[in-house]
């Protein structure tokens, strides 16, 4: 397979590619002139591989992206600092949370202008180029219409004779209306020709679908959206979605390795976002701040064990670390019933093997603690706590690992879990658990959740986790898997229960190894589908978005409430499961956790959308009003 690797930062110039090499061995890059770079189709691509990295604000960057606003993320350090005025309500309408993407629109519309006029490429070529450089300008502007609603649209190249004190849209609606037009256009005109890193035909309308939704969910913003079941834009939807599934596409059997090097180009994977090793140290990706940073001597100062094989195998800065909220999604088959799915303590084999009236909580000792109790911090609030009867054969371990949604170990490391040829011990008294770190002076090095992320980690990192090792990376901005999930959706909101659970089951059954939803009532269906797009895309920056649009759609999207009406999943307090070194015992806990982490508020007057920066409207009054609330 052809590729294109996207690589962030590197394409502030043309590079040196096919056709293009001798004039620019030739001459500087900033003197190389327009009629060379549109002289032919080779050239023009050069030009339109530089503009990729507006696929990058899609993605969100290398700290959860915006899923850090949820209870899917406890941050520490930089991450919670960034997450802090979004979910305590303290930002305000100076706060700059994406409305300037000009500099990127000059670059697609310089592209459909130049290859539009170009005598030197076929006018074959010309659609197709047109269409992929239509395609980055609606991402472009897709990235801030679900941020700030509205945008500036702009389709020319802009000179110093034109009025450039341009107004924004008038609403959303305006907005997707724009966006969705490019990505129609784009679905017309491109190739079905895979190429990796770059779109085609299936991407556009991959992304179409999910323009769709939301665009749905903001008509006649801040007013209900009042969807029907006819809506065209569900048609749009399903008719995209079909085109998607029809492309050859197939779901991934190694979940795991669709998000590190051994799967990075899977089937699956509709479109991502590839870098290369020769300019990418670890502290550029995600792996960044996912994992501990702990010295053998931390480890024996507060009683723990085992000591990991290398004495330090990971030297990063852990600041994203998944939550309890997050992982009780993570669905377990009963064993007296292996037709159904539930949270892991809701299982007749938890029922049966816990006793939740026993006080597991003792008094945190650095050394000496014991094996069969648990600790709280003096912020704490225990919510539940239990320990195994006396006779029982499970544990907290079995209970919470065995039959469990396949992607549980695919994403999540757990008490227990190895990786990177390292066992990690969360537990009290564990190498790596919570109790090691900042909150009892032990350092930054460890997770607040005593979970780490693995979905994202490569395991090919060599010769250790250290943040200035090279490496290979890519993000995962659409899959096949978001394809059947965006079509459930769809389904849901035409009333089409049928469709609904066929299409959300797709990833429930093959990723997950679940049994199937057989839920009998729409509300049911879309608890379980919030349930698997929660878990199935977990990490891929589509939590938050999604939680605002099922708060747009309200009734059953938003657990029965009225559109607009506040998000309950954006107010609840972070929980943390904390477990005794024998796994015999549990507590679950919620608290600030250093970070005001149960201080979640959402404003339903202003919260469905972030403000447009007020200094940009004292600048230029057409762009305001401001956006209500704000």
């Amino acid at each position: 397979m052809k590729k294109i690797i996207t690589i962030l930062g590197v394409f502030t110039g043309l590079l040196v590619l096919g056709s293009c090499k001798k004039v620019l061995d030739a001459e500087p890059l900033s003197l190389i002139s327009p009629d060379v770079v549109w002289s032919s189709k080779a050239n023009a691509e050069t030009f339109i591989y530089g503009t990729y990295g507006i696929m990058n604000a899609y993605n969100g960057g290398t700290k959860g992206a915006q899923d850090i606003y949820t209870a899917n993320i406890i941050g520490a350090y930089g991450n919670a600092s960034d997450a802090l005025p979004v979910f305590t309500e303290t930002l305000t309408n100076r706060s700059d949370y994406g409305f300037n993407n000009w500099a990127d629109i000059r670059r697609c519309n310089v592209i459909i202008k130049n290859v539009t006029e170009s005598a030197g490429i076929a006018e074959a070529d010309k659609k197709a180029l047109i269409a992929e450089a239509k395609f980055l300008r609606a991402m472009s502007y897709y990235s801030i219409a679900r941020r700030t609603g509205r945008i500036v649209w702009i389709d020319k190249v802009l000179t110093e004779n034109d009025d450039l004190k341009l107004p924004s849209t008038a609403n959303p609606t305006e907005s997707y209306n724009y966006i969705i037009k490019d990505l129609e256009d784009a679905v017309a005109d491109l190739p079905t020709t895979k190429i990796t890193g770059r779109t085609n035909k299936y991407v556009a309308a991959a992304f179409l679908t999910e323009v769709c939704l939301q665009a749905l969910a903001y008509k006649n913003y801040p007013a209900a959206p009042n969807v029907a079941p006819g809506d065209p834009l569900l048609d749009k939807i399903i008719t995209n979605a079909q085109l998607v599934i029809s492309g050859g596409y197939a779901l991934e059997a190694d979940y795991e390795g669709m998000f590190n090097e051994t799967k990075s180009t899977s089937n699956e994977i509709i479109f991502a976002i590839y870098r290369k090793a020769i300019n990418t140290s670890l502290s550029d990706t995600p792996m960044q701040h996912q994992l501990p940073n702990i010295k053998p001597e931390t480890i024996t100062q507060f009683g723990g064990s085992p000591l990991f094989n290398k004495p330090v195998p990971f030297e990063v800065w852990p600041e994203n670390f998944p939550t309890q909220n997050f992982t009780d999604d993570y669905l377990t088959i009963d064993k007296a019933d292996p037709t159904r799915a539930l949270p892991w303590n809701q299982t007749s084999q938890y029922l049966n093997a816990v006793d939740e009236g026993v006080d597991v909580i003792a008094p945190f000792v650095k050394s000496g603690f014991p094996d069969d109790k648990t600790a709280k911090l003096n912020n704490d609030v225990v919510v539940k706590m239990g320990r195994i009867k006396p006779g029982s054969t499970e544990t907290m371990l079995t209970l919470t690992n065995e039959n469990r949604d396949a992607r549980w170990k695919a994403s999540i490391i757990s008490d227990n879990s190895t990786f990177y040829g390292e066992l990690f011990r969360t537990s009290l008294k564990g190498n790596s658990g919570r109790f090691l770190g900042t909150i009892n002076g032990g350092g930054y090095e460890t997770s607040l959740s005593n979970m780490y992320w693995r979905k994202g980690l490569y395991t090919n990192v060599a010769p250790s986790y250290l943040n200035s090792v090279n490496t290979d990376y890519h993000w995962v901005c659409m899959r096949l898997g978001r394809i059947y999930l965006n079509l459930a959706e769809a389904y849901l909101l035409k009333g089409d229960l049928t469709n609904a659970l066929l299409n959300l089951n797709k990833t429930r059954t093959f990723h997950g190894k679940l049994p199937a939803s057989t839920a009998g009532t729409t509300a049911a269906a879309w608890k379980d589908y919030k349930t698997e797009r929660r878990v199935e895309l977990a990490e891929e920056n589509d939590r938050y978005y999604s939680l605002l649009r099922w708060g747009r759609f309200g009734g059953d999207a938003n657990n029965g409430l009225a559109s607009g009406q506040s998000i309950s999943e954006l107010t609840e307090s972070i929980r943390v499961m904390d477990l005794s070194k024998d796994s015999k015992s549990f507590s679950i806990v919620t608290g600030p956790f250093n970070n005001q982490y149960n201080n979640r508020k959402f404003d339903i007057s202003r919260r469905y959308l972030f403000p447009i920066a007020q200094g940009y409207i004292d600048n230029n009054a057409k762009f305001g009003p401001q956006n209500p609330g704000w």
